[in-house]
């Protein structure tokens, strides 16, 4: 008699869950983008029957439609997605094909009592990748390998299609795979890339997942918008996918397989994560200033993990011995975040007065070849080993600083070469010039001195230029002429020229030999030439010959205007 009631109670809840239904159907209630409990029921049910494997939650959205499409195609009826009458009285039928039920039977057709996966072999692994192939999950070219490509194919086709993801090909994948119920992907109209704008089931599935895992924190609404654009490029960034901000296949994936990083276990690995030239992330900035604030960096502080902070790190590990490798890994960071390092000063103060010659290596070679590198004494990049090119930068060092030339960057050299004292290669090639420059003026300042002192004595004569008697304009012009200085025939023309040159000296205390000079005498401008401290040779008209005038500044008959230096 118990058994009979429970019998009856059950069709009756059946009978009035199915007249609920139909009411709701004819309604218009039970359709695409509504929701209400009517839906609620249908999804219960289809949960029963395996379709529907998400939340009851009574919105009509894709994976309804999903679960009715599978339902129909396993029940012999139209896969048409929508619950019409015909639909919504086989699922409530008592003898309503399950999900496991027709994959079963599929599967005993087909014998694909078969389990495959990543690094399997063989005619049978071509085959599924045929099929993957033919249904638009595959793209790449069909071997007998189940590669990683594969596998992907693989979660591609089990997402889609409603199925646990796991990349493994076992029996109820490859019947769903083989029966008439399968999804085939060139035929699909659904979103799978779900991005800002959308809206529906699977977009609401993404944000309670992301709210598990602590990146969302919104309403899940199902409706794609700022928050969930937000967490989901906060997922990407700690998950190792492409920062986007869209929900694509190998996200939906990674979802789905339970792969995911949570945002609390994101933080605490960040603390402490390697980090590797090339890297871009917010952890990099958080080591370049580190390092800053040590002095191992100077750089740009930013995200970007660059080869300038790699070397950084290398040198930041080797001051405080530990493996050098210019990655910011688990022991670089630990040691980063204590606090308790070798700053670069301590280190460079130890190792920049230590004696290095050819054949040494260590980071007082690197700090060595860094300097010659800055004095430019050498092109070569710093690399630790002392070789010959090092050599000879050293020695251009010791031979621009007057040392002995032997290649050997000891103690005194080492400390000359990191003060103030020291110049640079371009300042002592600079230097050098300035020399040679001096030694020719030198010599032509001797010309033209003892041209004119030469001529001391000589008679005086206006207006006359020879050998033996000059004027006083001739004087000076004869005596450049020794050097093919022409100037001007007389005092006014040369002074007009000489006032316009830019070498053209007012400053008495900046007379030098061989300087033309101009000067009165009385209210006569004359001129002569600067032949030492204060002496000058001139033609004069009132002593009627060439004279030497010592003491020529100090001198009250003669009124010092201004000089020309032509050498």
């Amino acid at each position: 008699m118990k058994t009979t009631k429970r019998i009856i109670c059950s069709l009756v809840l059946v009978l009035l869950f199915t007249l609920e239904v139909f009411t709701g159907f004819s309604a218009g209630l039970i359709t695409y983008g509504k929701e209400n409990e009517d839906i609620r029921l249908l999804q219960m049910r289809l949960t029963e029957l395996g379709y529907f494997t998400h939340e009851a939650d009574g919105y009509f959205g894709d994976e309804t439609v999903m679960a009715l499409e599978n339902f129909q195609t396993a029940n012999g009826l139209a896969s048409t997605g929508l619950a019409d009458p015909e639909t919504v009285e086989k699922i409530n039928d008592e003898n309503a094909i399950t999900k496991k039920e027709y994959i079963d039977s599929v599967r005993a057709l087909n014998k694909t009592d078969y389990v495959f996966s990543t690094g399997d072999k063989g005619k049978l692994v071509k085959r599924l990748q045929s099929l993957l192939f033919e249904k638009g999950y595959l793209e790449a070219s069909v071997t007998e390998e189940y590669t990683k490509d594969v596998e992907e194919a693989v979660c591609l086709f089990q997402l889609i299609n409603n199925i646990p993801v796991t990349g493994i090909a076992d029996g109820d994948m490859i019947a769903l795979l083989l029966s008439p119920a399968c999804i085939d992907l060139n035929e699909y109209d659904k979103k799978i890339v779900l991005a800002y704008g959308d809206s529906g089931t699977h977009v609401k599935m993404l944000q309670l997942e992301l709210k598990r895992l602590g990146y969302f924190n919104g309403d899940c609404s199902a409706k794609f918008g700022k928050n969930t654009q937000d967490a989901v490029y906060e997922y990407q960034k700690w998950n190792g996918l492409e920062q986007n901000g869209e929900c694509g296949i190998d996200m939906r994936i990674k979802l789905a397989k339970n792969e995911s990083l949570s945002y609390s276990e994101a933080l605490a690995q960040d603390a402490v994560s390697a980090l590797y030239e090339g890297d871009i992330a917010e952890a990099v900035e958080k080591v370049k200033n580190q390092l800053y604030e040590l002095g191992f960096y100077t750089g740009l502080i930013d995200t970007e993990f660059t080869h300038e902070l790699s070397e950084a790190v290398y040198f930041f590990q080797l001051a405080n011995n530990i493996q050098t490798t210019g990655s910011a890994d688990k022991a670089t960071r630990l040691l980063l975040n204590s606090g308790e390092c070798v700053t670069m000063e301590e280190f460079t103060k130890e190792m920049s007065e230590v004696s290095v010659k050819k054949g040494d290596v260590g980071h007082q070679v690197v700090l060595l070849q860094r300097r010659l590198l800055d004095l430019g004494y050498t092109f070569e990049m710093p690399n630790g080993s002392f070789g010959k090119k090092t050599e000879e930068a050293v020695k251009r060092f010791q031979m621009a600083h007057g040392f002995e030339m032997n290649g050997i960057a000891d103690t005194e050299i080492r400390k000359l070469m990191n003060s103030d004292d020291a110049f640079t290669y371009a300042e002592y090639v600079q230097l050098e010039e300035l020399k040679i420059a001096q030694t020719e003026r030198m010599k032509m300042v001797d010309v033209i001195v003892n041209e004119a002192m030469s001529c001391v004595d000589h008679p005086y004569e206006a207006g006359r230029v020879g050998e033996d008697v000059f004027g006083n304009a001739g004087l000076a012009y004869s005596v450049y002429m020794t050097l093919n200085q022409e100037l001007h025939p007389t005092i006014a023309l040369q002074y007009e020229s000489a006032v316009e040159n830019e070498a053209w000296n007012e400053d008495r205390a900046r007379v030098s030999a061989g300087d033309q000079v101009f000067f009165y005498a009385g209210e006569t401008m004359l001129t002569g030439i600067c032949v030492g401290e204060d002496a000058v040779v001139f033609a004069s008209p009132i002593h009627n010959r060439v004279v030497l005038i010592e003491n020529f500044m100090e001198s009250k008959e003669y009124v010092f205007i201004g000089s020309i230096s032509y050498v």
